[in-house]
C-alpha cells in the first residue's frame, strides 16, 4: 500500500505524491515490477518498484538508493511524461526509488543501516547479501530483467560531505563516476560531461573524495566501491555506467529546487 506523505524541511515532494508520479508508468502500458518492500513508519508498507517498457533494455536510469539524496528521485518523477514519450522508441528500465524507507525518514541507508544495493556478495567480495533489500534488488537485475550487454545506466547520486564532520571539500558543483568498457568516451559520458560543464553546479575538476577516491577532470574512473553500478558494469556488461553526485554543504545546500533542474538536464543529455 501507499502511505501519506508528510512536509519536509528542504521541500521534497510527499512520498504519496513521489508514488503517485511514477504510477503513471503503469498507465502508460508500461509493466511495474515489485522488487521488494520496506515498513512504513505509520504502519504498511513501502514499495520498492522497477518499471520497463520491454522485455530488453538498453537503457537503465535509477534514483533514491540513498535516502538523504532526493533529487535524483525527484527528478525522476519530473521526467516521467518525457520518459513514456522516450519510451516510444527506447527500451528502458527505470529504478526510481530504491529506497523510499530512506526518503521519507531522510536516512541515508534502509532499515538494517546498510546500503539497498551493496553489491558485494556478487562481486567476491562478501559472503552473503548486505540486507534483505540488497539481497532483492540485486537479484532483480541479474536474474528478473533483461538488460542488454552494452546497456548506458544512469545512477543519479549526491554527496552530503556535511554527514563527515571531519572532511572538507574545497569546491562547489558535481562530479562523476564512470565504469565499463571505454566509459567515459560513450557519447551519454560525453552528454553528461558537456551538460554539467555548463549547469548551474558545474563539475569539479580534481580533488578527493570523503571516501579516498581521486577526481581528475571531474570524474572516477573504474572505483570498485561494490555498489550496483560496479555490478552493472562488472557482471552485466553495462557500458557506460554513470554515476552523478552533487556536493551537498548542507540539508539544502545547493537548494532542492536547484538541484532537480539541474539531474533534469542531466537525463535529457543521458537520452540524448
Amino acid at each position: 500500500m501507499h502511505t501519506a506523505g508528510f512536509g519536509y524541511a528542504d521541500g521534497r515532494l510527499p512520498i504519496a505524491e513521489v508514488y503517485s508520479a511514477f504510477d503513471t508508468f503503469g498507465g502508460a502500458g508500461w509493466q511495474a515490477h515489485d522488487i521488494a518492500s520496506q515498513p512504513a513508519p505509520g504502519g504498511g508498507v513501502l514499495p520498492i518498484r522497477a518499471y520497463s517498457n520491454a522485455e530488453e533494455v538498453d537503457r537503465v536510469l535509477v534514483g533514491g538508493i540513498h535516502g538523504r539524496e532526493p533529487a535524483g528521485v525527484l527528478a525522476l518523477a519530473r521526467c516521467v511524461p518525457k520518459l513514456v514519450e522516450r519510451g516510444r522508441r527506447d527500451r528502458l528500465l527505470v529504478m526510481p526509488l530504491l529506497n523510499p524507507w530512506g526518503y521519507q525518514g531522510n536516512e541515508r541507508y534502509g532499515p538494517a543501516g546498510q546500503s539497498v544495493s551493496d553489491s558485494d556478495h556478487l562481486l567476491g567480495r562478501a559472503a552473503a547479501p548486505a540486507c534483505v533489500e540488497a539481497a532483492a534488488i540485486t537479484g532483480f537485475v541479474m536474474n528478473e530483467i533483461c538488460i542488454r550487454p552494452g546497456a548506458a545506466v544512469l545512477d543519479l547520486h549526491e554527496d552530503p560531505v556535511y554527514e563527515s564532520p571531519g572532511y572538507r571539500f574545497d569546491g562547489f558543483g558535481s562530479y562523476l563516476y564512470f565504469v565499463g568498457a571505454g566509459a567515459g568516451d560513450r557519447p551519454p559520458s560525453r552528454r553528461v560531461l558537456e551538460c554539467l560543464r555548463r549547469s548551474a553546479l558545474p563539475l569539479v575538476p580534481n580533488g578527493v573524495t570523503r571516501f579516498g577516491e581521486t577526481i581528475a577532470d571531474g570524474a572516477i574512473v573504474d572505483t570498485e566501491d561494490g555498489s550496483i553500478d560496479e555490478l552493472f558494469a562488472r557482471r552485466l556488461a553495462c557500458t557506460p555506467v554513470i554515476t552523478v553526485e552533487n556536493l551537498l554543504q548542507g540539508p539544502d545546500s545547493p537548494p532542492l529546487t536547484l538541484r532537480v533542474d539541474v539531474y533534469v538536464a542531466v537525463l535529457e543529455a543521458f537520452l540524448g
